[in-house]
């Protein structure tokens, strides 16, 4: 069984919305990372005074094929907050313990 990771990077304002998108999936497996600093596209997100924002990061590891579904969901969801950091990455998974 081949897997992949899709790592999701979004600002914290939304992360009810993708707790929501991943149970609508059924997808109940993941890890969080919270209050994640960086600099993408949008606005910087340091966490500091100058830039207060803050992401988070939510890991999925799915069996392959199944990551389409959860990257159009992504896809919705950039489309209905198109002013707020939401990204989304398939990496594959070569092995695991």
């Amino acid at each position: 069984m081949n897997r992949v990771m899709v790592l999701i990077i979004h600002d914290r304002a939304i992360d009810e919305e993708v707790g929501d998108l991943l149970s609508a999936l059924d997808l109940q497996y993941y890890t969080k990372w919270k209050d994640v600093v960086g600099v993408g596209e949008k606005d910087p997100h340091l966490g500091d005074h100058v830039w207060p924002g803050l992401n988070n990061v939510t890991m999925v590891v799915v069996e392959e094929g199944k990551e389409e579904k959860l990257m159009k969901s992504v896809k919705a969801l950039q489309a209905a907050f198109p002013s707020v950091g939401l990204r989304a990455f398939v990496v594959p998974v070569l092995d695991a313990v």
